[in-house]
């Protein structure tokens, strides 16, 4: 197994660790692959003069040693190219062409190391004869004996991490996670209520205030409902629940939003998928954008929770006691009227006591 750098400039990944190291990169198939880059130590080797190989030290041929947990020991008058060590030690008394990296473990140097030597969770100990033509770096001591040549720097205590990388990864990553969620709870809400998902749409586009204001005030309700339900002992399961269910009825608004702005740009009569898509399009480009993304998903939230409790407002014109209906539906219990029947006598006297109808604007379901 060969792992050969392409020059002596390679680099560390590392918060504290300035750049000047050689890189050792080591990929084993039972771990993760481990990137070590380490800056190059050209700058240390010309002030300082760059180590030679001893005296009957085969350096015609060097070969790779990394190992994935155990001891690399290199012997007095052998030669080896780069040096890694996942778990374990490194012992070195003879010749390094190249790096020594142990990932948990420590380092012994008392022969030659024309690179550097990095300890990234353990000590370093370079012995009389020890000379390191690059630098010495560990996260915990090291242990320079009087004697020992460094032609780079020595640094201790350094911590290796790559914080930095992963949190503007991490960033981006969960937008995406928050929009392949939300294109799954569409997907559902498709398959499961299509003609809901019409009718949301319908009261956000025709009523929005009223579809804002009701998704802040049952935003505001609901938590304080919790917590007041959960002062009581026989309360508390419902105030838990309520806590819990929270984010689920907000996430759902989020998904009917998006809906929303989808049948803006694809208006009726055309296909609910293509609004699906072209709103959910629309929301994930701006869900990578920082700061907004976060105002967007609070807005949506409300503003999508709150078409949801008008559309169902406006469902209840099914009821044959109370609410209103929409123009084209009678109430239950009343007979329909034929097409071409004349009016009842009550109608023609004018007594007809029943409620004006109110119209509501039509869905492609209606």
């Amino acid at each position: 197994m060969s792992i050969r750098p392409s020059s002596r400039a390679r680099g560390l990944a590392s918060a504290t660790v300035p750049g000047r190291l050689t890189a050792a990169v080591a990929g084993l198939g039972l771990a993760a692959t481990v990137s070590l880059l380490l800056a190059g130590a050209a700058h240390a080797q010309s002030r300082t003069p760059s180590a030679t190989p001893r005296p009957g030290a085969d350096v015609g041929s060097v070969e790779d040693q990394i190992v994935l947990a155990g001891t690399v020991t290199v012997p007095k008058g052998r030669s080896v190219g780069e040096v890694v060590v996942f778990h374990g030690r490194a012992n070195v008394a003879g010749v390094v062409v190249g790096d020594v990296v142990v990932l948990d473990g420590p380092i012994a140097v008392s022969g030659q190391v024309s690179g550097s030597v990095v300890a990234m969770n353990g000590t370093v100990r370079l012995a009389p004869t020890a000379s390191v033509g690059g630098d010495v770096v560990s996260a915990q001591t090291v242990r320079l004996v009087p004697g020992a040549l460094v032609g780079g720097e020595v640094r201790e205590g350094v911590a290796f991490t790559t914080r930095g990388t992963l949190a503007a990864l991490g960033a981006l990553l969960g937008a995406v996670a928050i929009s392949v969620s939300v294109l799954l709870v569409l997907l559902l809400l498709a398959a499961l209520a299509p003609r809901g998902l019409d009718r949301v749409a319908t009261a956000a586009h025709t009523a929005p205030f009223a579809s804002f204001g009701w998704g802040l005030v049952v935003a505001v309700a609901l938590p304080l409902l919790a917590v007041v339900a959960s002062a009581s002992i026989l309360g508390l399961p419902l105030g838990l629940s309520l806590l819990l269910g929270f984010g689920l009825v907000a996430f759902v608004g989020y998904a009917l939003s998006i809906f929303t702005i989808g049948r803006l740009i694809v208006r009726e009569p055309r296909r609910r998928a293509g609004a699906l898509f072209a709103g959910w399009g629309v929301a994930t480009a701006i869900a990578l954008v920082p700061f907004l993304n976060v105002a967007v998903w609070v807005a949506g939230s409300l503003f999508g929770l709150g078409a949801a409790i008008v559309a169902m407002w406006r469902a209840r014109a099914g009821s044959p006691s109370r609410g209103r209906h929409r123009a084209g539906y009678a109430p239950l219990g009343t007979p329909a009227r034929p097409a071409h029947a004349p009016p009842s006598a009550s109608a023609a006297t004018g007594d007809d006591d029943r409620l004006p109808e109110e119209a509501y604007p039509a869905t492609s379901d209606d």
